[in-house]
Formats: C-alpha cells, sequence, structure tokens
C-alpha cells in the first residue's frame, strides 16, 4: 500500500512574504577613460563642442590641473589652476555658466562668470600630486555607470598633454566621492575674497590623506 502525504495549500488570502530589495547599485571608485572625438556619440560631440567654446573660452589648453563638473540640470562650471610664465604666478581660475548649455537653444549667448584667485606654488604640487595618483589609476569598469540624472566630473592634469578621467556621481564617502569634495572645496576658495588663496591646515591634510588613500 501506498501512503500519500496531506497537501499542505496556503490560503490565497493568507499575506505573502514581501520579495527582498534589490541590491545596491555599485558603482565604482575609480576614474574611467574620458572619451575622445573617434568613440563619443554625434549629440555629445555636439555638446562638449558648445561646452569647450563657451565655458572654456580664455582657458588655455595646457592647464596644471582641470575639475570641470557636467551636471543634468544645473549649469555647468569648470575650475582650472595656470601658470603664468610672465609673472611667474599660479592662478587658480573657476568659470560657471549663468544657463545650463545643454538643451539651450541660445547657447551662444550664454554668459560665463569667472573667479581668478593667486595660489602658492606649494599648494598646487598637493592638488596636482592627488589629480595625478588619481588618474593614472583610471580604468574602464565592467558595469554600466551612467545615469539620467546625477553629475559628470573630469578631472586632469597636464604633463606631456593633458591626461583625464571622469566619474559619475559616486557615493560620498568613497574615494572618488571625497576626491571631488576637495574639487568643490577649491572652487569655494576661488569665489571667497581671500588673494592670494589661503587653504586650511585642514584642507591640507584632506589632501594628503586622500592622496595616501589611493
Amino acid at each position: 500500500m501506498i501512503a500519500i502525504a496531506p497537501v499542505k495549500t496556503v490560503a490565497q488570502d493568507q499575506k505573502q512574504s514581501p520579495p527582498p530589495p534589490p541590491p545596491p547599485i555599485e558603482r565604482p571608485d575609480h576614474l574611467e577613460p574620458v572619451d575622445g572625438i573617434f568613440n563619443c556619440y554625434d549629440f555629445q560631440f555636439e555638446y562638449y563642442s558648445k561646452v569647450r567654446k563657451i565655458l572654456f573660452e580664455k582657458l588655455t589648453d595646457s592647464p596644471v590641473i582641470r575639475f570641470l563638473v557636467m551636471p543634468s540640470f544645473s549649469p555647468e562650471k569648470v575650475l582650472d589652476i595656470e601658470y603664468d610664465r610672465t609673472n611667474e604666478k599660479y592662478f587658480l581660475i573657476y568659470h560657471i555658466c549663468e544657463k545650463v548649455i545643454w538643451y539651450n537653444k541660445n547657447w551662444e549667448k550664454t554668459n560665463v562668470f569667472e573667479y581668478r584667485k593667486t595660489i602658492s606654488k606649494e599648494s598646487v604640487d598637493k592638488i596636482k600630486a592627488l589629480f595625478k595618483k588619481a588618474i593614472l589609476q583610471t580604468k574602464y569598469s565592467e558595469s554600466e555607470t551612467m545615469g539620467l540624472d546625477g553629475e559628470t566630473f573630469y578631472f586632469s592634469y597636464f604633463e606631456m598633454g593633458l591626461r583625464s578621467g571622469s566619474i559619475w556621481s559616486p557615493h560620498e564617502g568613497s574615494k572618488m566621492g571625497r576626491l571631488i569634495k576637495i574639487g568643490y572645496k577649491l572652487i569655494e576658495l576661488a569665489k571667497n575674497d581671500d588673494d592670494p588663496i589661503v587653504m586650511s591646515e585642514k584642507f591640507y591634510q584632506d589632501i594628503m590623506n586622500l592622496t595616501e588613500d589611493l
């Protein structure tokens, strides 16, 4: 004789356990290569050309360092450190568009606000060492790292040509999040009343700590 085990049924009105939440999106904690003219989409090439023409006006093609911010819904901005060979001085230069260039039919009439302050060679050397170390670790990520909102950040330094890396909206506490925080702090310094730039000991230490952690 074959014994048949009773079958347990679940009532239709019995509450089911909710599905587990999706795993958090993993974002890289390193910079990624910047697309060149031959491997970007047509709309990107058109947009980048507009940004270069408007935002980069009067900026050198060979900055010591560059921090470029391309937001989705707010004006584009860029911070450079340039060396004036005539006066043997370094300058921290910040440009921000009055309006967003992206999807702007009157983009050619976009005004750009400029802030320019002198900065010491000692400060420049520390900042460049940080940017250089981060950029030299640039690599591709296996997963998609772009989104429809957020911001894309570009970091560059000049050494026998401009070398660059980029990242899209990293987590705030990550190493790249700390790098972006330092970039924004430099923007604050460019906008304040101190000339030459005065960098606090804490800010110096933040730069040195991140350089060591990379």
